[in-house]
């Protein structure tokens, strides 16, 4: 199981940063093709092994209440965490850099709301929590083997994954993202009982608010 699990990520990791790459080249709005990609080749390894998308988490997780509590909580944990770590760094003099999606964001309401649908829920909100915190973190754990120090270091690998995916905003770019994945991860296997449907609408509410703002100032 150890060594079907590093070759499946060993397998993730080719396709996301060979995709990834390419923004090196160049090629815009990258990201949402490495995660695009990267979930496409995870659903292959997860149907070639026989495993359900409600054992990585996949499902909502309870009825109504729990479903938007949780989303809610997420929503401020990642907001909470985000500024305090932009806080910090800015006090040193390292303020994350302006992050691609920003950066690029459409001049035309079309567009911005196209890059709401595709580019926040389907690529941020479902596509990074489903990768992130579904199909990489269940890999690692199945790597790192069964108890505690286990899901810790499951947690902590998939938090440098995406922490290192972000830096096109520099160090403490990489810094903040990094130090979310971690706290989302963690509440994810606690609180959140493992429930990815709470994540994916949280996330995609706080990028929806975020980009909306930028849109609009």
């Amino acid at each position: 199981m150890r060594k079907r699990a590093f070759f499946d990520i060993a397998i993730l990791a080719f396709v996301f940063w060979s995709i990834w790459s390419l923004r090196f080249a160049g090629v815009q709005n990258i990201g949402l093709w490495s995660i695009l990609a990267a979930v496409g080749a995870g659903a292959a390894l997860m149907a070639m092994r026989k495993e359900s998308w409600r054992d990585i988490g996949f499902r909502a997780g309870g009825n109504a209440r729990f479903v938007f509590s949780r989303a809610a909580e997420f929503s401020i944990l990642t907001l909470v965490t985000g500024f305090t770590v932009i806080g910090i760094a800015t006090a040193f003099g390292y303020p994350p850099s302006q992050s691609a999606v920003l950066a690029q964001q459409p001049h035309t309401l079309s567009g911005f709301l196209l890059d709401i649908v595709f580019g926040v829920w389907i690529g941020a909100a479902i596509g990074e929590e489903l990768f992130f915190r579904g199909i990489l973190l269940s890999k690692f754990t199945t790597l790192f083997g069964v108890g505690r120090s286990a899901l810790v270091l499951a947690v902590f690998a998939q938090a440098i994954w995406f922490g290192a995916g972000h830096v096109s905003q520099g160090v403490s770019g990489m810094i903040m993202a990094g130090a979310i994945g971690t706290v989302v991860g963690i509440y994810f296997v606690t609180r959140g009982r493992r429930a990815l449907i709470p994540l994916m609408i949280g996330h995609g509410f706080v990028d929806t608010v975020s980009q909306t703002i930028y849109f609009i100032g």
